[in-house]
C-alpha cells in the first residue's frame, strides 16, 4: 500500500499530522507528502497518481478530475480529512471501484457543540447581559427573565450527522424536539426521540429553531419571511449550516423589529463585511464560521482517515464512506 498525502498547507499539516498519526500511517502504508507550500494542482496529481493506492486530502487539496481518474490505475481509496467531498470529487468517481470516505462524522461533533453553545448563549442572552454589564448596568431580579433551553421546544431543520449529535447533546435538557427532514423515516425519528413535522409547523411551534440541512440548489433560500414570520415572539433562530439557505433580508427584517433574536455562524457573504447590518443589531449574536474549530476534534480529522484506510486494508466497513446518494445531498462547498 502506498499513500499520497495531498495536503500542502503548513497550518493543516502541523494540525493534522502529529507524530502518533504519522506513525499509525507508516505502520500500514508507505507514504509520500506533497511539499509544504507547493501549489499541488490537479494536473500535477494526474502526473503522479499512477504510483499510489490511496490519497488523503483536506481543505485546499486538488480535485480528482477525469484526467486524474484516468491515470489512477492503482487507486483504491480517497480519504478526505474534512467534511464535504464535493470540492475534490465529482459523481464520476462513483463509476469506479475507488472507495471515497470523509471525516464528516468527526467534524459534525464540533459543529453540533457549536450549535448547542449558540442555543445556550442566545437563550440566556449572554452577549446582551455582557454588553450591558460593561456599560455599568446590573440585572433586575424583579423583572428580568430569559428564554433558557430546559423544557423548551427545539426545532431542527435537516437530519444528518450534525443534527444527530445535537439531538444527543440536548437530551439532558428535557426538551421536545421537532424535526423537518425528507431523509428521516418515521421509525428513525421515533428511535431518536424526535417528532417529524412540516416546515411551517416547526417554525410556529418552536421556541428555538436550528438549521442543519445542506446547501444545495433545492435548499437555497428555503427559509424566508413565510417561515421566519411564523416564529413566536421571543424565539431564537440558529444557523450553523450555510448562510444561503436563509434569505438574509427576511431575517434582517425580523431582527430589526426586535421580535426575535438570532445566533449565527454562517452568512450569505463570507467573510461577513465589517459594516454589515447584522453586526449592529443587539439581538444578533454573530460568530466568524467557527463551528468546526473544536481543537481536539479538528486534530482528529486525518487520524480518522488513517483509521479508515486501515479498515479498508482489513476489508472492514468504512465508517465515513460516501455513497452516490449521500454525495448528491452534500453542500457544494
Amino acid at each position: 500500500m502506498k499513500t499520497l498525502v495531498a495536503i500542502s498547507n503548513e497550518g493543516l499539516r502541523e494540525l493534522f499530522w502529529q507524530e502518533q498519526v504519522r506513525s499509525k500511517l507508516d505502520r500500514i502504508s508507505d507514504t509520500d507528502f506533497v511539499p509544504i507550500h507547493e501549489t499541488f494542482t490537479s494536473e500535477r496529481l494526474a502526473e503522479v497518481i499512477s504510483g499510489y493506492d490511496a490519497v488523503i486530502t483536506s481543505w485546499g487539496s486538488p480535485a480528482f478530475t477525469p484526467e486524474v481518474l484516468a491515470n489512477a490505475s492503482r487507486l483504491q481509496f480517497i480519504g478526505h480529512g474534512a467534511g464535504s467531498v464535493v470540492s475534490i470529487v465529482k459523481e464520476d468517481v462513483f463509476d469506479t471501484a475507488v472507495a471515497v470516505t470523509s471525516a464528516n462524522r468527526v467534524l459534525a461533533q464540533s459543529t453540533a457543540e457549536c450549535a448547542v453553545s449558540l442555543m445556550l448563549a442566545g437563550a440566556w442572552s449572554l452577549s446582551g447581559y455582557n454588553a450591558r454589564l460593561k456599560q455599568g448596568h446590573w440585572s433586575d431580579n424583579n423583572r428580568d427573565t430569559i428564554l433558557g433551553v430546559t423544557r423548551r421546544v427545539i426545532g431542527l431543520v435537516g437530519y444528518g450527522e450534525i443534527s444527530k449529535q445535537v439531538i444527543r447533546l440536548l437530551k439532558p435538557f428535557n426538551v421536545r424536539i421537532l424535526l423537518h427532514s425528507s431523509f428521516c423515516s418515521i421509525e428513525e425519528a421515533e428511535a431518536a426521540g424526535v417528532e417529524l413535522c412540516g416546515l411551517n409547523e416547526l417554525f410556529e411551534q418552536s421556541d428555538i429553531v436550528s438549521m442543519h440541512n445542506t446547501w444545495t440548489p433545492r435548499t437555497e433560500g428555503m427559509i424566508g419571511s413565510q417561515q421566519l414570520g411564523r416564529l413566536r415572539d421571543g424565539a431564537l433562530f440558529i444557523n450553523t449550516a450555510r448562510g444561503p439557505i436563509v434569505q438574509e433580508e427576511a431575517l434582517l427584517q425580523e431582527l430589526r423589529q426586535g421580535r426575535i433574536s438570532a445566533a449565527l455562524d454562517v452568512y450569505e457573504q463570507e467573510p461577513l463585511p465589517k459594516e454589515h447590518e447584522l453586526l449592529t443589531l443587539p439581538n444578533a449574536l454573530c460568530l466568524p464560521h467557527i463551528g468546526g474549530y473544536h481543537g481536539l476534534l479538528k486534530r482528529e480529522l486525518c487520524d480518522f482517515i488513517v483509521d479508515e484506510l486501515a479498515r479498508l486494508i482489513k476489508g472492514e466497513e468504512l465508517l465515513g464512506r460516501v455513497t452516490l446518494d449521500h454525495y448528491r445531498r452534500l453542500t457544494p462547498r
